[in-house]
């Protein structure tokens, strides 16, 4: 064959080398455009997974923060369980403040952790940071959408190269560059700011651009749904966790108000409100640990119902725990209110008077005598009269044994003695032992 014939065969004319050249520069500029689009759209949707994932953990991280703070492991192995049940979230895992694992749910391998978009959040409670959070968010949907949109783009192309060849000029110019100006404006400009788009690509032709704008509103569509039926997922997830949390506030409260109850029976007397005999020790041990310290003066009285018993063989146990209730009211009345008042066991009470000298508590020993003296008692058709015997102590530098036994061994040793002189009596230790012998002493302290 000749050169010259075999050189014709590759020549091209001006028809070929416009359509050559429009479809070069065609093909290298949608090819360039979409691939701008593409992470443009790529860039938006991972901000969009950044933001809602850094939301949901957010709002997760305070909806676990009281099961974290109560060790509530069931509760929060339960919750992530739910949570990643979610198509969007792969995988979650709550730990404490030392970093140790107190729930997980998900998997982490190699292959799952390629899709998964890993967000972290402490959980704090009160400004207090008692934990982590951190959840997996998947983006196989924008893969997927990813996926879809290349495919797209690649039909385009190939379409718009076809409609070149085909119609040339005319075809560049009106049935492919007004079509794409048309659906790169709807993209541009038919986005909301939820991720939703609001409106159709106006194409109705019969041609593949108004096919590929059908099917484009169509995955539109679909897209929008599974955008509300995701966004309905996290709003009855987030009411769900609101529940949650709702209901473990109301349980904290009623376990804390159940605990304020027992912790204030162990501590109280049921009949009179006062402080129990064990509180009573406590206290007593606390407060001489002070006065040693400080070189405080406190006072301890011991007030003893007199003929007690004969209350409780006359009008029977109704009656006698109707003279505790109004001789405790009397006696709390009359002391000060720094001073602590105890019921220590049956007709027994003990006031702790804090900084009350030996004048002072002899003074207040006096005025409870006095009111309960002239208290009365109704009960029925009667009216009950009762007196009281009170003994004090006082530890100060003067005392040998500072210590709680042998202070309410003093004034107990003085109550005694106030019997001993007729009942309805104040005694002080102090004057027993610089009026009576050694003996007399030891006597009344083996009472």
């Amino acid at each position: 064959m000749p050169r010259n014939k075999f050189l014709s065969i590759f020549r091209l004319g001006v028809r070929q080398k416009v359509m050559l050249v429009l479809i070069t520069v065609l093909l290298t500029g949608l090819t360039v455009s979409g691939w701008l689009a593409l992470q443009e759209e790529k860039d938006g949707t991972l901000q969009e997974i950044n933001q809602r994932g850094s939301d949901i953990s957010r709002f997760v991280a305070k909806a676990l923060a009281y099961s974290v703070v109560g060790y509530d492991y069931h509760t929060l192995q339960l919750l992530l369980d739910e949570i990643t049940l979610s198509d969007d979230v792969g995988y979650a895992k709550v730990t404490n403040a030392k970093g140790n694992i107190m729930a997980e749910s998900g998997s982490l391998d190699d292959a799952e952790a390629a899709n998964l978009v890993t967000f972290r959040q402490d959980i704090a409670l009160e400004n207090e940071v008692v934990g982590a959070l951190t959840l997996g968010i998947s983006t196989n949907h924008t893969i997927q959408r990813l996926e879809s949109q290349k495919y797209s783009l690649v039909k385009r192309e190939a379409f718009i190269i076809v409609m070149i060849a085909l119609g040339e000029f005319f075809a560049l110019s009106f049935i492919i560059i007004r079509p794409v100006s048309i659906m790169s404006r709807t993209l541009k400009e038919g986005v909301d700011e939820n991720g939703q788009i609001v409106g159709p690509v106006p194409i109705t032709s019969k041609d593949e651009f108004g096919q590929l704008a059908m099917q484009f509103n169509y995955l539109s569509a679909q897209l929008n749904k599974a955008n509300l039926r995701l966004q309905t997922r996290i709003d009855a997830a987030d009411d769900q966790l609101l529940e949650t949390n709702r209901q473990l506030l109301q349980q904290s409260e009623e376990l804390r108000h159940i605990n304020d109850e027992f912790k204030k029976l162990s501590v109280t007397d049921s009949l009179t409100g006062l402080y129990n005999r064990r509180r009573f020790e406590d206290l007593m041990a606390t407060e001489m640990e002070m006065s040693l310290r400080h070189g405080d003066t406190n006072s301890l009285l011991i007030v003893d119902i007199d003929h007690f018993k004969k209350v409780n063989d006359r009008y029977g146990h109704p009656g006698g725990d109707r003279v505790l209730e109004h001789v405790a009211k009397v006696l709390q009345s009359k002391l000060r209110k720094t001073d602590i008042l105890c019921r220590i066991g049956g007709e027994e009470f003990v006031a702790l008077c804090k900084r009350a000298t030996k004048s002072a508590a002899m003074e207040i020993g006096e005025k409870l005598r006095h009111a309960i003296e002239n208290l009365d008692v109704p009960f029925g058709q009667d009216i009950i009269h009762v007196t009281i015997s009170i003994g004090i102590a006082t530890v100060n530098d003067g005392n040998i044994d500072h210590t709680a036994d042998n202070l309410y061994r003093q004034a107990d040793i003085a109550v005694y003695r106030s019997k001993d002189k007729g009942r309805n009596n104040v005694t002080h230790f102090d004057d027993i032992t610089s009026t009576s012998t050694a003996q007399d002493v030891a006597k009344q302290t083996s009472i």
